[in-house]
C-alpha cells in the first residue's frame, strides 16, 4: 500500500516522563505515540480523528545528556507590593527554580502515515514545526510518499514495537508511554506498554542467519508477513520493517 512519509531533523528534543514533576526530568529516549498525535495535529491545524489513520517511524539522536532549566513556580498571591508608598495586592506570585532536565541532541525522524491527504499539512504547517515541547524547533527535510511492501524478511531498528513483541525478542526496554492524550478541556490520557529498541534486530526466517538474540523468534502456525520500506537501506537481504500502531 502507499503510506506517506514525513522526513524531520531537530537539533534538540525532550519527551518528559509524565509522572516525574519534581526533581530530574527524565526523557523518553524515543517520542510516545502521544507526542505524534500532537505533532500531526499541529500541522493539520485541528484534532483528526484518531481512529483514521495509524503511524510507524524510525527515530534515532546522537545522544542524551543533562542540562539545568527554569521552572516558574505560580502560587496564588497573598501579599502586597508598593508603588510609591501605595500598597497594591498581588494576583500571583512567581519563583524561578533551576531544574535537571535530560535532552536529546541530533535527533532525526522518519515518520510513515496510511494518511495521503495529510500530505499537503506537512508540506504547508499550520503551526510552527516542533517535535516534543514547544521550544523544541524542527524542520521537515523531506516529503514524499512511497509503496510499502509485504516480505517474509525486514528489520526493525530505532522504533518502538508493541508489547506483544516481547515474547519474540529480549532486545529492548519495556516502557509505560501514553498513547494519546484527549483534546482539551478534558485531556484524559491513556497509557500502554511498548518496546523501545534502540538497536537492529532481524527479523526472518528461523535458521537463516546465526544473529542469537538479534534474530526475532517466529513461532510455527502464525503470519509472519511484514511491511516494509523497499527505499530504505538493504541489510542482509531485506529492508526496514514497519511496526504499524494506532491511538486507541
Amino acid at each position: 500500500m502507499e503510506v506517506l512519509r514525513v522526513e524531520l531533523e531537530a537539533p534538540v528534543c525532550s519527551f518528559r516522563y509524565p509522572h516525574f514533576l519534581v526533581g530530574r526530568q527524565l526523557s523518553f529516549d524515543m517520542p510516545p505515540p502521544a507526542t505524534i498525535y500532537g505533532h500531526i495535529a499541529s500541522a493539520v491545524g485541528d484534532f483528526p480523528d484518531p481512529r483514521s489513520f495509524r503511524f510507524a517511524y524510525c527515530f534515532s539522536s546522537l545522544g542524551k545528556c543533562p542540562d539545568l532549566e527554569s521552572q516558574h513556580i505560580v502560587t496564588p498571591g497573598r501579599s502586597n507590593f508598593k508603588i510609591d508608598g501605595n500598597a497594591f495586592p498581588t494576583s500571583v506570585n512567581a519563583t524561578v527554580q533551576p531544574t535537571v532536565r535530560e535532552f536529546l541532541f541530533g535527533c532525526s525522524l522518519t515518520l510513515y502515515l496510511d494518511r495521503l491527504d495529510f500530505e499537503d499539512a506537512f508540506r504547508y504547517p499550520r503551526f510552527p514545526v516542533v517535535l516534543g515541547r514547544s521550544q523544541d524547533l524542527a524542520c521537515y527535510t523531506r516529503i514524499d510518499r512511497v509503496s510499502i511492501t509485504t516480505a517474509d524478511r525486514g528489520y526493525f531498528e530505532h522504533t518502538i514495537l508493541p508489547a506483544e513483541f516481547r515474547r519474540r525478542t529480549g532486545r529492548g526496554i519495556t516502557v509505560l508511554m501514553p498513547r494519546f492524550v484527549s483534546p482539551p478541556p478534558m485531556r484524559e490520557t491513556s497509557f500502554d506498554r511498548f518496546i523501545v529498541l534502540r538497536e537492529r534486530i532481524y527479523d526472518g526466517p528461523p535458521g537463516e542467519d546465526n544473529l542469537g538474540s538479534r534474530q526475532m523468534l517466529r513461532f510455527a502456525g502464525e503470519t509472519n508477513d511484514l511491511l516494509t520500506d523497499p527505499e530504505s537501506p538493504e541489510w542482509r537481504g531485506a529492508h526496514r520493517a514497519l511496526a504499524f500502531h494506532s491511538f486507541s
